[in-house]
């Protein structure tokens, strides 16, 4: 459904750069990030479904990008938006039922890989969960079978980048009527139970992926305008005031730069260049016309931790000394 981007080659071009500096401000220390309100439930209908994760805590990978999350526009989903999560499993592992409930469909895509499509039912509510892109299925995964939460699938498949598996897995909820591309698509975010929450937010804090300069969140909204801009703003350490990333083009994840001073003047702009598939931590280069400055970040939903080097100095090595940086849902 999606490939990690991959913008490279700017960190080469450190010749051009100058001695400016960027703006400092005396160090402040970062308060505690301020906790996100899971998005609401789609639906005022009785009836709301419990929902685990397809996959067990030790089978998470993280090779490519983790977790894509619901709603980003990535290469597959430029136009509509996400309709769901997909998750990167390691290898020789299992996806999961998130819910118990009874096997609607196996259906075989064009690649020849299988679909499985769970329904669940909650009193008088109907919900449907979809697994793609799986490799094997189980022998008792067959049309109208009673499956359990947690019960094996089958095996994950290739996803987006080739040799890592993984699953598309959405939630539809067939109660609640939307109009738009896959209608009945909702976030599974606002369904999770404590222990799945508890989960998933471990996992979510390894993913990183292009688009999350712009669309950080677990659940993105699917409708999105271009240019797509987002304001990150300091919260703690000697990094700029704020930096503005913006995507200009629906088709591809190019980003430019804007770095602001604590009045919210624009003080220095360019192009960003990213290496997400770096670990521990992505690469990040923003070239000016007359600098480069090379850096490492960390996002996890409205927080970024930002080490940005000076034009003309080194990347630095890890994060102990990032800036750290928030935006808003």
């Amino acid at each position: 459904m999606r490939k990690a981007w991959v913008l490279a080659g700017v960190a080469l071009l450190a010749a051009a750069c100058t001695d400016r500096k960027s703006p400092l401000a005396p160090t402040a220390i970062a308060a505690p990030t301020p906790p996100l309100v899971t998005p609401p439930l789609p639906t005022t209908v009785p009836g709301v479904l419990a929902l685990a994760l397809p996959i067990d805590g030790p089978d998470f990978a993280t090779t490519a990008f983790g977790i894509a999350p619901f709603g980003f526009h990535g290469p597959g989903d430029a136009t509509e938006g996400h309709p769901g999560w997909d998750i990167e499993y390691r290898a020789g592992s299992f996806v999961r039922a998130a819910a118990a409930g009874t096997v609607l469909s196996v259906l075989e895509d064009s690649t020849g890989r299988f679909i499985v499509q769970l329904e669940h039912v909650v009193g008088s509510h109907f919900y449907r969960t979809i697994y793609t892109s799986l490799t094997t299925v189980n022998a008792d995964i067959i049309e109208a079978a009673e499956v359990r939460a947690g019960q094996a699938l089958g095996t994950p498949g290739t996803l987006g980048t080739p040799g890592t598996p993984g699953t598309h897995f959405q939630l539809d909820d067939l109660e609640f009527h939307r109009e738009g591309p896959d209608p009945k698509a909702v976030t599974p975010e606002s369904f999770l139970t404590p222990a799945a929450k508890s989960l998933f937010d471990a996992l979510w804090a390894r993913a990183t992926f292009a688009q999350e300069l712009v669309e950080p969140f677990a659940t993105n909204p699917r409708t999105l305008s271009f240019p797509a801009s987002r304001t990150w703003t300091r919260a703690g350490g000697d990094g700029p005031a704020g930096v503005r990333f913006t995507r200009r083009r629906l088709e591809v994840a190019e980003y430019e730069y804007e770095l602001l001073a604590e009045s919210g003047t624009v003080i220095e702009r360019g192009a960003v260049a990213i290496n997400v598939t770096n670990r521990p931590y992505p690469l990040i280069a923003l070239t000016s016309p007359t600098a480069v400055r090379l850096g490492l970040y960390d996002i996890i939903s409205n927080e970024m931790r930002l080490s940005l080097s000076n034009p003309g100095s080194p990347r630095a090595n890890d994060l102990t000394n990032a800036s750290v940086y928030r935006t808003s849902r």
